[in-house]
């Protein structure tokens, strides 16, 4: 298997990674998220060399370099749309949950309220 397949078959399997964390997020299955940010980190350093590799192939295959990274591009910025939406999915679910924090903490605090009012009342038997 040449460098340019691998290269591209490490970028389809990060694309997958990226998928399943999107999955990940909306489902709030955080240890699954945990572990495809690992596996994506791993593919992160095998593109950098596979793409070092590929170009060594391609300059002495003689093909056009420019050509072939245009098209290596395509999965890029699919990756990063990818990204983009998945920090923005949990971005709103921080949000969310820290809007929902902020209300159960208003409804700690009146509870506490209420707790001193009735707790300082004796009741005659």
């Amino acid at each position: 298997m040449n460098a340019e397949h691998e290269l591209l078959n490490a970028y389809r399997e990060w694309h997958r990674l990226a998928r399943a964390e999107t999955k990940a997020i909306r489902t709030h299955n955080w240890d699954l998220l945990a572990d495809c940010h690992l596996a994506i980190s791993d593919f992160q350093s095998l593109i950098s060399r596979l793409s070092l590799e590929a170009r060594v192939e391609w300059e002495k295959a003689g093909l056009d370099i420019s050509a072939k990274e245009r098209h290596v591009q395509v999965f890029v910025h699919e990756l990063v749309e990818l990204t983009r939406q998945n920090q923005q999915l949990l971005q709103q679910i921080k949000d969310d949950t820290a809007h929902k924090l902020d209300d159960l903490g208003e409804a700690g605090r009146r509870i506490k309220k209420i707790q001193r009012a009735y707790g300082s009342v004796s009741f005659a038997t």
